[in-house]
């Protein structure tokens, strides 16, 4: 909840400024798509110029990325619903839910699926750090063989 509060603190202060600078110009406005927080530490390195591409994904209920990794960085908001991410490097095969309002990160060539078990439609808001220039930044992936699906 305090990332969330800072977060939210760092926007509006950012559309403050934004609006302070265009003083005697149009006014400049903003809309936040999508806040979360996020409970594990994480780090991106770029070391080369790339692009950051924001997509967004609407996850029907029953609907699933599959096994996949991503050729750059991951920062993850959950807008509405749950999005069920199962890890790779997890033996038991254990689930972590992420339901609006929360996010996570994925490291580069990391094999994860996420996928969508609730009964509703999720939003999710995903932005890729230090991709190159068009190209696709899903890698599908074989099933690790550590969960039953």
């Amino acid at each position: 909840m305090k990332r969330l509060l800072i977060v939210a603190a760092l926007l509006t202060a950012l559309a403050t400024s934004a609006a302070a600078l265009a003083a005697g110009g149009p006014a400049i406005t903003e809309k936040v798509l999508g806040a979360a927080s996020v409970s594990q530490p994480y780090t991106i390195h770029v070391r080369k110029p790339a692009d950051i591409v924001v997509a967004k994904a609407t996850v029907p209920a029953g609907a699933s990325f599959g096994w996949h990794s991503h050729r750059a960085a991951v920062a993850v908001v959950v807008t509405s619903g749950t999005l069920t991410l199962y890890d790779s490097a997890d033996r038991t095969c254990t689930p972590q839910r992420y339901h609006a309002g929360q996010g996570f990160t994925e490291q580069p060539h990391h094999v994860h699926l996420a996928r969508n078990e609730g009964h509703t439609k999720a939003v999710v808001l995903v932005t890729y750090l230090g991709l190159k220039h068009g190209v696709n930044p899903d890698v599908p992936a074989a099933s690790p063989g550590n969960c039953p699906f």
